[in-house]
């Protein structure tokens, strides 16, 4: 068995970048193959069909009935759908492990050599009427598009991908799913993200089985999506119901995933629990070779650090998760830790530091359109402001992060931009103003529970 699928490989091309078979018609096809084998056409029909019936399919003309095609298949010692799209035995196989060493080409910031390889891999597998390879090929040409910072033109080709989605490819569904919620989280529109997770899950659940990876995927981007809107105790729930399902799990690197969110989701008094996530996180990542994923580990692990109010320590995770991230190219990653490192900079007292690296991400950040960097970015350089003295400046910048925040719909940042700007209006003795703004702090705090 090992020769003949040896053989195949040889006679009908394809997962080696060989275009033999290319055109060639399902007549020349089983004429070639069965030559190849030696078979004369009485031994391929047997006592089922006549050699004048094979002589008129392998001439063209004739189409093979379903059953016929399967019994030539079997004589052929070939899958039937191997034989009706001239695929060679292994194509799954192989093109699956072009695609993982793709994945991992994609995460090292080796982002043309993977989009080469997706788009050999993409055209492949449509060639092979592998449809769900040829969607994961797509998937991860729009992950390197996200990667860059381009979240429009990725948020266009998964929406795109969503369309062509046939039904039977839970987790694919799932993948691009959380990624649409993604995007639009990025432009600031977090009720829709919510909205597209919740009802994504709410569908795969009502229909089961339900699949154990889809599942979680979802789960594990809404949970992050909660974070994001502080709203961490719903983030926290869905952890408990999402537990039971790591051991059906079988994509590791959405085990790893979950791992790396629940360690976020830990409050000052569960840094061992965040780092117990956190290490699982990592070393799943290492053992995939996802090397930008293990860089956001390390971010996620200053984020916790520093809201435990421990910001030295934090600041080694952060300056190591911003050096990962600018060396594989993950441009909102990279504004996103470049962020998180410039407050707790800030929190150490070195502001002028603090105030580089904040214009930093916010010039990457508006680049991107990304609206959440873009808010965060004026409150931490309105904090810097205020500090060295500058009331006006930061009046304005603390204001206009509320705005956008606002707009972004992250009251929870809302809620803590409007304490500082009050804080900073009555140090000013701007009382009436500093009572508005603590006024807008409570709708937010409403509209947050």
């Amino acid at each position: 068995m090992a020769e003949t699928a040896a053989a195949d490989v040889a006679v009908v091309g394809g997962v080696d970048s060989r275009d033999d078979a290319v055109g060639e018609s399902l007549g020349d096809r089983i004429r070639r193959l069965r030559l190849a084998r030696g078979l004369t056409q009485q031994q391929v029909v047997g006592s089922r069909y006549t050699r004048a019936y094979l002589g008129a399919v392998e001439s063209g003309a004739r189409m093979p009935s379903p059953e016929a095609l399967a019994h030539f298949a079997d004589r052929l010692g070939l899958a039937v759908d191997d034989l009706r799209h001239g695929r060679p035995a292994n194509a799954v196989a192989q093109l699956a492990g072009e695609q993982a060493a793709a994945r991992r080409d994609l995460s090292a910031g080796r982002l043309d050599a993977a989009e080469r390889a997706l788009t050999g891999i993409r055209r492949r597998a449509e060639r092979y009427g592998l449809s769900e390879l040829a969607g994961w090929a797509g998937y991860h040409l729009a992950e390197a598009q996200l990667h860059r910072g381009r979240t429009e033109d990725a948020a266009t080709r998964y929406d795109e991908l969503a369309d062509q989605l046939p039904d039977d490819c839970p987790a694919l569904r799932a993948a691009v799913l959380a990624r649409q919620a993604y995007c639009l989280l990025v432009a600031g529109d977090t009720p829709r993200a919510v909205a597209i997770l919740e009802g994504g899950l709410r569908a795969l659940r009502a229909a089961p089985p339900v699949d154990a990876d889809a599942e979680l995927r979802l789960t594990n981007a809404l949970m992050y999506t909660f974070l994001e809107l502080s709203w961490r105790e719903r983030a926290r729930r869905l952890e408990r119901e999402v537990t039971p399902l790591l051991a059906r799990a079988t994509n590791r690197e959405w085990v790893a995933q979950f791992h790396a969110v629940a360690g976020q989701l830990r409050r000052d008094g569960e840094l061992d629990e965040a780092d117990r996530h956190l290490r699982e996180a990592v070393r799943r990542y290492t053992e995939l070779g996802l090397t930008r994923e293990i860089g956001l580990c390390h971010w996620a692990r200053g984020y916790v650090l520093l809201r435990a109010g421990r910001p030295g320590e934090a600041v080694a995770q952060l300056r190591r998760a911003r050096e990962t991230l600018g060396a594989v190219g993950a441009v909102l990653d990279h504004a996103g830790a470049t962020l998180e490192l410039a407050e707790a900079r800030r929190r150490e007292g070195a502001l002028d530091e603090a105030a580089e690296l904040a214009e930093e991400a916010a010039g990457a950040a508006t680049a991107s359109d990304h609206r959440e960097i873009m808010a965060e970015a004026d409150r931490v350089r309105g904090l810097v402001r205020a500090a060295q003295g500058d009331g006006e400046q930061a009046r304005r910048l603390l204001l206009r992060a509320v705005d956008r925040y606002e707009r972004a719909g992250l009251m929870g940042d809302v809620v803590i931009t409007c304490r500082h700007l009050a804080e900073l209006l009555l140090a000013r003795a701007e009382r009436d103003e500093a009572a508005a703004v603590l006024r807008r702090g409570l709708r937010a705090a409403e509209r947050l529970s």
